[in-house]
């Protein structure tokens, strides 16, 4: 067996496992449910940001990398707003299309999703560029994800559109924005990265310390039941992320032609390949930390995630090797 297939068992048993612990804890009672609140927002607050800091710092930036951070920022924004403007097609209330649009709209770049299927392809090199893509991913998230959630959920006070973006800015809970702001002025400033850092694999124990947390606070909330109600959202949520996202990043990608630093090669295939992995952990931690539907928030990650698992992987395997 190559090493590629071992990494990716382990990586699928991981997901797999800690998801069904989450989910068999809580129906024996032995952890409640909202403690996927807590254990999500921690992730998304604080593993993803230090996750996000130590690789944006030990990644070398140049002028042509910039057009994949940005363009990934435009391929989120189209993909988050047409999602809302079609949710009605696949929802029944107000909450269920700010959830629509926050699952459908946002994919898994990370490492636990696109990055790891980009490495497993192409190696180390598409896993940096995969950490340049998502580069202002935090600032996406909380300029436009959280306030995006604050509005639609039934527990939170609304507001103007400057008082959400106000309130998601100065939230606690954004402290991943100036955290990469930083670690992108130290990357550029050429400030190196402490080598222990690397040699003692810390980015490493992180990511597979917050990976199965992340899994098993989603198992907390899963629900079973919920998925046949939610048949609707689970086939608008594959036909966006999986088919409008394809489209999506493939007429960005060539729109980039236009410009001095065109995608291509290696950076064109990292840029179509995420733009249509499957719905975001970030997504789902959002939508805990701002009580929107979280339940039927895990419902809809993991339904999403085994079909692309099992219909749109092995498509990804055939066309792009």
């Amino acid at each position: 067996m190559s090493p590629v297939v071992q990494k990716f068992i382990i990586s699928a048993g991981v997901i797999v496992l800690s998801t069904v612990a989450g989910y068999l804890i809580r129906r024996r009672g032995w952890l409640a449910e909202t403690a996927s609140e807590r254990i999500m927002t921690w992730v998304a607050v604080f593993g993803y940001s230090s996750v996000g800091f130590l690789t944006v710092w030990g990644t070398t930036l140049k002028p042509a990398d910039a057009i994949l951070p940005v363009w990934a920022v435009l391929h989120m924004l189209i993909m988050t707003f047409l999602s809302l403007g079609i949710a009605r097609w696949f929802t029944a209330n107000r909450a269920e299309r700010g959830l629509f649009a926050l699952i459908a709209g946002v994919g898994n770049n990370g490492f636990t999703g696109g990055a790891f299927v980009l490495y497993l392809l192409y190696g180390e090199e598409a896993m940096g560029l995969s950490n340049i893509y998502i580069l202002l991913f935090m600032a996406m998230a909380v300029l436009v994800l959280y306030p995006l959630a604050r509005h639609h959920a039934e527990e939170y006070p609304q507001g103007s559109l400057t008082e959400l973006f106000r309130k998601s800015l100065f939230d606690w809970r954004s402290l991943g924005l100036p955290v990469v702001l930083l670690a992108i002025a130290l990357s550029s400033w050429g400030v190196e990265r402490p080598a222990f850092i690397s040699r003692w694999h810390v980015v490493d124990a992180l990511v597979y310390t917050i990976t199965p947390l992340a899994f098993f606070g989603i198992g907390l909330r899963l629900r079973l039941s919920r998925l046949a109600p939610l048949r609707r959202m689970i086939v608008g949520t594959a036909l966006v992320r999986f088919g409008l996202g394809a489209l999506t990043a493939m007429g960005l990608a060539w729109a980039t032609h236009a410009l001095p630093w065109p995608l291509e090669g290696l950076r064109w295939k990292v840029y179509v390949v995420q733009g249509f992995v499957p719905t975001a952990i970030t997504s789902v931690a959002v939508a805990n930390m701002f009580r929107l539907k979280p339940e039927e928030a895990s419902a809809l990650f993991v339904a999403n995630t085994v079909l692309y698992l099992v219909l749109v992987l092995p498509l990804v395997f055939w066309i792009f090797s």
